[in-house]
């Protein structure tokens, strides 16, 4: 079946491509061609989603190039809302609550967030989810506050959410209002792409989109790898997400354009995508 989900990118592509204090301009390529969506990613490299200023110029780039901010991307490298330590907890989920000030500057409706970093062990687990857990109900407050859908990332190895099962734990933690972001590029190393995306269900807020060697994530555009596209397609129609195909994927090979132009093709090739 061929769809008309609309395709997007995250801005992590563009710091990738043109380093982590790529111009605000550098959106304006999006302009006029396919792509309409983006992610926007929070970094905690370099904390310019703390500047308002930036922000600001970053929403007149997207409205003048009549591109839509899908979902923000909280911070992840050096913020972990399911750590131990108490002040170091709250200092992370007051980076989460930071990037929900940013989607609504941007007027994006999802914010994406990590359970934790890793390594965890077998021994640290139960807590870490505890803890996790707890963050994510209050971040849920905050969430809903300000109008936004909370989504946590499906994430590989170690990492709290690694698994459908345990990331309805979590879900179950906050009452039932967390939502997924389904990241094809980490859960299918572990778990069939639609039987996973079944179980989740109308719990699935948004995706992140790369394919993967099977050993490990990789982040490559899809077609690369060995994940199973077709069933992937038809997982989303069985549960009917008509939301945006957002991408995570990079050919480290190539400059930003033809990265972007790779994932055009490769969406009209494995993702059914039709481009109208």
């Amino acid at each position: 079946m061929k769809t008309t989900r609309p395709l997007g990118v995250s801005t992590s592509l563009f710091a990738g491509r043109l380093g982590p204090d790529c111009p605000e301009s550098s959106l304006s390529i999006l302009s006029g061609g396919p792509i309409r969506h983006v992610e926007y990613f929070c970094a905690d490299s370099n904390r310019r989603y703390y500047d308002d200023a930036h922000i600001a110029l970053t929403r007149e780039v997207l409205v003048s190039g009549g591109i839509t901010a899908w979902s923000v991307h909280a911070p992840f490298d050096r913020t972990d809302v399911s750590q131990f330590d108490d002040a170091g907890r709250a200092e992370s989920c007051a980076h989460v609550v930071r990037a929900m000030e940013v989607a609504v500057k941007l007027e994006a409706g999802i914010v994406v967030l990590h359970g934790s970093q890793e390594p965890i062990t077998d021994d640290q687990r139960p807590q870490r989810l505890a803890n996790c857990g707890e963050s994510l109900h209050r971040l849920c407050d905050e969430a809903e506050a300000r109008g936004l859908t909370l989504a946590c990332e499906l994430l590989p190895r170690t990492c709290l959410g690694n698994r459908t099962a345990e990331m309805l734990d979590l879900i179950e933690a906050t009452g039932g209002r967390l939502r997924v972001c389904y990241d094809v590029n980490h859960i299918t190393l572990y778990e069939d792409v639609r039987e996973s995306l079944r179980v989740l269900g109308n719990k699935l807020a948004t995706l992140h989109i790369s394919d993967h060697d099977g050993i490990d994530e990789r982040h490559w555009i899809p077609g690369r790898g060995i994940v199973n596209w077709q069933d992937f397609v038809a997982g989303l129609d069985d549960i009917g997400y008509t939301g945006c195909l957002m991408h995570e994927a990079v050919d480290s090979n190539v400059d930003l354009a033809a990265n972007l132009a790779l994932i055009e093709q490769a969406a009209r090739e494995h993702l059914a995508w039709t481009g109208e």
